[in-house]
């Protein structure tokens, strides 16, 4: 019999360098070796939201820190030191609304398409999954990996 239990992540500040308020991942949903699921609700007074809404650009800031909870996770696993990095850049952004409505739980999938370390490039999805799934954003992300950050 498999076991169907739930996996319980720790909080994000546990494997990723990002803290409040450029910390965007409210918590890690999925993960394995190629892939990783976060997920995002902006909340009135939080980093970027202007008049009840978020631009759409964010998107991009969400796929990187989806990167990084992807490497991140892996090196606490792998040993408890997670790793710092930086987005290198992007290609193939295509936005489908210009902005987020607030109080909207949204997901950024995320899938590792290439790795040669310290480099990965990932192919992202960002939906509204508050009914259903709406895609937001796609794109594909490239980043460096890097040592985990000084103590």
């Amino acid at each position: 019999m498999l076991d169907s239990a739930p996996v319980t992540f720790p909080p994000p500040t546990a494997f990723m360098p990002h803290r409040p308020p450029m910390l965007l991942v409210d918590r890690l949903l999925a993960h394995d070796l190629a892939s990783v699921t976060i997920e995002k609700t902006f909340r009135a007074g939080d980093l970027f939201v202007e008049d009840g809404a978020i631009s759409s650009f964010v998107a991009v800031e969400l796929f990187a820190q989806a990167a990084a909870a992807h490497f991140g996770y892996a090196g606490l696993v792998a040993g408890g030191a997670f790793a710092s990095g930086a987005l290198l850049g992007t290609r193939k952004i295509e936005l489908a609304v210009p902005s987020i409505a607030i109080d909207r739980r949204l997901e950024v999938r995320a899938t590792q398409v290439f790795a040669m370390p310290p480099a990965a490039q990932y192919d992202c999805t960002l939906l509204d999954v508050t009914e259903g799934e709406t895609v937001i954003a796609t794109g594909t992300i490239n980043v460096a990996m890097g040592p985990p950050p000084p103590t």
